[in-house]
């Protein structure tokens, strides 16, 4: 298309055409995070940069767009709705939509996660040197030329106002707006003119300039200059006029006061157009779009590598690319004006401070025994004008003070690898594996002590104390003048009882001693005082290195970064300022830090970071944002996944962001997420508040963010229908058991009825026997006693007297009968009334006397004819047997009745017997046991011969 070949082969043949960059422009190396296609940017190719309202950075590319949250991308291509994949600009209206201008010369938006084509098909015009943004009103403004052009559609929405002529308004995208005068555009048209620039040459596109509107300034923008005008009520007036040359591709207002210029090969450059103040960066490389966001951080888009972040651009890198000869720094010094640098190899690299902004770097190379081991562990200024220099394979002097580096050469003092150098006037202190040592007059003579190991790691002078650190504690070598004079060395160890065990470093500022550890922090022992300083409030807990900058500034460097601490009010206060990747170094990973003046330089395994900056005093909180597809939907179904997300924004934190979670009400804790999803899968129904925050690397936490919504049970956990369900539980459970009652109460009722009908039917039968068969039986037995007195014949009387006999039986037995049917008898008390009644005509004829005994209440408690009968011959078994057997002068019955348990005991005081012999022989003992064992009852019978005999009987009723 037109507009693609037009623009990028402007961009293309601009390499040849222009020559050279702005001479007296410093080149500035910062450290910058690069984004690519590897990170998920859609392409290497980047056209164009923009923050929007909410944070989130839009990247246009040549295939789709890309927004950045700082931790992931999320793409769009014409698959989700974008009318082209190649995107030159990107703008955001009044009502935060993202509109996007695509190579096929049209607009889309995206808006709630989704991308919207505009009803209007009209083309629009966007020259690559034109800008576009929405103005106050929601209108389209391109801006080209000395002109505005203005464009509205339905969708758009824009706010009507009085203005009708638009010629000569100008806009800007913050709702600045300005009308031109004729006197306004003559002045603008001269200044053209004079750079040899017109309407034709706008037109062309060959010299192409524009106008755009900063704060109170208006910007006449071209390829080789930016025109300031003050805006005054009467007009515009010339203010400030900056220059600057190469193959410059945009031109774009980034900030306050500022501008970015973008070029082919000479990256971008930085300029405040009314100071005239220039930063360089990304030099070499084909740069398209910059942006300063709300962080003050700097992003840049590059035509081949995706696009660069700066965290903190104020911090300046010093890496190979500037001149070491290798970026793993291990130590720093300063001695006679030249910053010396130590690496894992035996050189040294050095640079003059001060005397210009981009000094040469030179190296310096130290012959050692060994080149196995041949690290630089330790720098120490001697004098300001000397070095001691210590490495793994001894300590190396080192005068500078000549000020000629072709002449420097380093003079070995001694032998052996060494832990630490410590140095005072005149004298080095210093540390080996086992030993101390005192080296003094130019390093020429030397005081040591060796003792057992205690794998020393450090060294310090503290008021007049000699401290070893090691990883078995802290130890004290005193009083050090004596010491040194005699060549005595006094061990002790310390300070064990406050928890310092394994110490890694010790910094002494002789008012204060600094302990670093190797898990526990920082330990700070001021006269008789320890404060302990550990993480999270500083980068690690384990402590590479401690520095004091000054009397009040400690910096403690850790693989996590470095953490500054200082303090006031004679060490009683304290704040805490960390420094990383996160605001400018090029690693977390810290060795050393020295002071020059207000600089400081910052050794690590990327290089040596310079800055003034102590710390993130004013760093941003993070910024939370719901960005989940749920977050119209307030109410769920139980049992449907409930997914909320949210973004954090911190560039700052470099993508190290920690999310936290919490059911307002339900969790006493917080759940720790590192992404921004939370998901439930069963949460049961009711109503819910989650809340979120963020937390960036420097423990700052976002502002809250709440998501309220509501579980819904299913169709059949709804409290309607299970108060229904409930219910017609209840009646079909009530009326299950009324039923089953009925059916018991008819069960009962028809036994009632048929133990009725009995008892009539055994009442019937009883009347009719004592009526009928009885009064027939006792008839016969009054003629037989009658016919017994008559009849003088003495065997005929012996037979009749057998038969009056018989029958007295039959009659007794029929009387038995009609005593057991009879149903007015069913109750114990009459059992016990008939027992003891015929007991007594039992014992009427005998020579025992019969002793009975009862106790069975006046409560009605009945008992079945068959039942009684068997009870009742029963007794009487066992009181014929006491009358034919027992031989006894008494006899005892006695019937009781408690908690519906019937008791009978018979005995007697008779002659007894073996119970084991007669009960088989018997039928009477037979006879009582069956008895007993028909009705259920416990029988005990107990005898001995000469003792008499007892019987227990015992029935539940």
């Amino acid at each position: 298309m037109l507009l693609k070949s037009s623009f990028f082969k402007l961009l293309i043949l601009s390499l040849f055409l222009f020559s050279g960059v702005y001479a007296d422009t410093p080149y500035q190396v910062v450290y910058l995070k690069n984004y690519n296609t590897p990170d998920g940017l859609l392409s290497s190719r980047v056209n164009y940069l923009m923050q929007d309202s909410r944070g989130f950075i839009w990247i246009a590319t040549d295939k789709g767009v890309s927004r950045f949250d700082g931790q992931h991308f999320k793409n769009f291509t014409s698959v989700d709705g974008l009318e082209s994949n190649e995107c030159f600009r990107i703008a955001e209206d009044n009502y935060h939509r993202i509109f996007f201008y695509c190579n096929n010369y049209r607009f889309c938006y995206y808006e709630n996660g989704l991308i919207h084509k505009l009803d209007q098909q009209q083309k629009i015009w966007v020259l690559p040197f034109s800008n576009f943004f929405f103005n106050r009103y929601n209108e389209l403004c391109v801006n080209y030329a000395l002109s505005t052009k203005v464009y509205r559609f339905p969708q758009l929405r824009s706010r009507p106002h009085a203005l009708q002529n638009l010629v000569g308004y100008t806009y800007g995208p913050n709702g600045e707006e300005f009308l031109l005068s004729e006197n306004d555009l003559n002045i603008l048209e001269k200044e053209l003119s004079g750079g040899q620039l017109s309407y034709v040459t706008a037109k062309n596109n060959t010299k192409p300039y524009r106008l755009a509107l900063q704060q109170n300034h208006l910007l006449l923008i071209t390829k080789e200059w930016v025109q300031v005008y003050q805006l005054k009520k009467g007009g515009i007036s010339p203010l400030n006029k900056v220059r600057f040359a190469g193959n410059v591709t945009s031109v774009y207002p980034t900030g306050k006061n500022t501008v970015a210029v973008t070029t082919v090969k000479q990256g971008t450059y930085i300029i405040n157009y009314l100071t005239g103040e220039r930063k360089n960066y990304l030099n070499n490389n084909i740069t398209t779009a910059t942006v300063i966001d709300r962080e003050n951080n700097i992003w840049f888009g590059s035509y081949d590598k995706g696009f660069f972040l700066s965290t903190d651009p104020e911090v300046k890198v010093i890496n190979k690319e500037s001149g070491l000869a290798n970026e793993d720094v291990l130590k720093l010094g300063i001695a006679g004006g030249y910053l010396f640098t130590g690496h894992i190899l035996s050189v040294l690299n050095y640079m003059k401070l001060g005397a210009s902004p981009n000094p040469l770097i030179g190296s310096l190379t130290i012959k050692q025994d060994r080149s196995d081991f041949n690290r630089i562990t330790s720098l120490a200024t001697i004098r300001g004008d000397s070095l001691a220099i210590g490495t793994d394979n001894g300590i190396f002097g080192l005068d500078v003070s000549n000020n000629n580096p072709a002449s420097w050469q380093a003079k070995k003092s001694f032998y052996g690898p060494i832990k630490g150098i410590i140095s005072w006037p005149d004298t080095v202190g210093f540390i080996s594996h086992t030993s101390v040592g005192i080296l003094s007059h130019h390093l020429r003579d030397l005081v040591g002590f060796r003792f057992e190991s205690i794998r020393m790691t450090s060294i310090a002078r503290y008021k007049n104390q000699l401290l070893i650190g090691s990883l078995y504690g802290l130890y004290r070598f005193s009083p050090l003048i004596p010491m040194i004079d005699q060549g005595k060395f006094k061990q002790e160890r310390i300070l064990a009882d406050k928890g310092i065990d394994v110490v890694k470093c010790l910094a002494s500022n002789n008012k204060a001693l600094a302990i670093g550890t190797e898990a526990k922090g920082v330990f700070l022992w001021v006269d008789k005082k320890i404060v302990q300083f550990n993480a999270p409030a500083i980068s690690s807990g384990d402590i590479r290195k401690l520095i004091w900058t000054d009397a009040n500034t400690l910096w403690a460097c850790t693989a996590n970064g470095v953490s500054i601490i200082s303090f006031s009010n004679n060490y009683q206060n304290y704040r805490v300022s960390l420094l990383n990747t996160s605001n400018g170094l090029p690693s977390d990973n810290v060795a050393d830090v020295i002071r020059n003046d207000h600089d400081y330089y910052i050794a690590t395994d990327q290089g040596i970071a310079v800055t003034q900056n102590l710390g993130n005093t004013n760093l941003p909180r993070p910024v939370l944002i719901n960005d989940g597809t749920t977050e119209n939907q307030s109410s769920f179904t139980y049992g449907q996944p409930i997914v909320f997300n949210c973004v954090a924004l911190s560039y700052k934190s470099m993508g190290k962001i920690q999310y936290r979670f919490r059911l307002k009400g339900v969790d006493k804790n917080w759940s720790v997420a590192p992404s921004g999803e939370k998901r439930f899968d069963l949460l049961p129904p009711g109503n819910y508040e989650l809340e979120a925050v963020a937390a960036d690397r420097f423990n700052q936490l976002s502002p809250s963010l709440i998501f309220k919504f509501a579980v819904m049970p299913l169709w059949y956990q709804q409290l309607w229908l299970q108060v229904v369900a409930v219910l017609s539980a209840i009646i079909i459970v009530f009326l299950l058991v009324r039923k089953y009652y009925q059916s018991i109460i008819g069960l009962q009722k028809k036994d009632y009825e048929n133990a009725l009908a009995l008892q009539r039917e055994r009442q019937r039968i009883s009347s009719e026997v004592h009526d009928d068969l009885g009064a027939s039986i006792s008839g016969i037995k009054l003629r037989t006693e009658l016919l017994s007195r008559k009849v003088n014949d003495q065997p005929a009387f012996k037979e009749i007297d057998a038969i009056h006999e018989a029958i007295t039986d039959i009659s007794t037995q029929m009387r038995l009968i009609i005593w057991s049917l009879d149903a007015e008898n069913d109750e114990v008390s009459n059992l016990a009334h008939f027992i003891h009644k015929q007991a007594i005509k039992l014992f009427e004829f005998s020579d025992i006397r019969l002793n009975k005994s009862t106790s069975v209440g006046e409560t009605a408690i009945t008992i079945n004819g068959e039942k009684r009968r068997q009870i009742y011959l029963l007794v009487k078994e066992g009181l014929n047997n006491i009358i034919k057997h027992s031989d006894a002068r008494n006899a005892f019955l006695s019937i009781s009745l408690y908690k519906k348990k019937l008791h009978i005991t018979i005995h007697d005081d008779g002659k007894g017997f073996d119970l084991d012999t007669r009960k088989l022989e018997t039928m009477g003992i037979r006879n009582i046991y069956a008895r007993a064992k028909r009705l259920n009852a416990e029988l005990k019978i107990d005898t001995t011969p000469g003792k008499g005999t007892a019987i227990s009987f015992k029935l539940n009723l």
